[in-house]
């Protein structure tokens, strides 16, 4: 877990610990590493399966856009992957499209309660 990531978590822990799937850490806050070297945070927005595939919104941070990447299984690791063919990506976008959407929806619901 990158300091970054530590900062950004609200499990109430001192941190001397790496978070795994026991840790109620609620930090939705990833670092990738980018082509050129560097690394860039991203906010994971949500993740969603479709047609056996998982899929993941990544926005970076203190954006409103966001970008889809697939999840594939290397050497038993977890990747992401650029989604390269057009009619699985506009799919894909489709469903996040409609997922956000709907929580934007329930979202306003609440705020007029």
């Amino acid at each position: 877990m990158t300091d970054k990531e530590k900062q950004a978590c609200n499990c109430g822990e001192n941190h001397d610990h790496d978070c795994d799937d026991d840790c109620d850490c609620e930090s939705n806050t990833i670092t990738l590493d980018m082509e050129d070297g560097t690394q860039k945070d991203f906010t994971v927005l949500n993740i969603l399966e479709y047609n056996g595939n998982q899929y993941v919104a990544l926005a970076e941070e203190d954006s409103e856009e966001y970008d889809i990447l697939r999840f594939l299984e290397v050497d038993d690791a977890l990747e992401l992957s650029i989604i390269e063919d057009d009619a699985e990506y506009n799919a894909v976008a489709e469903k996040f499209d409609d997922l956000f959407s709907t929580e934007f929806d329930d979202m306003e619901l609440l705020e007029k309660e």
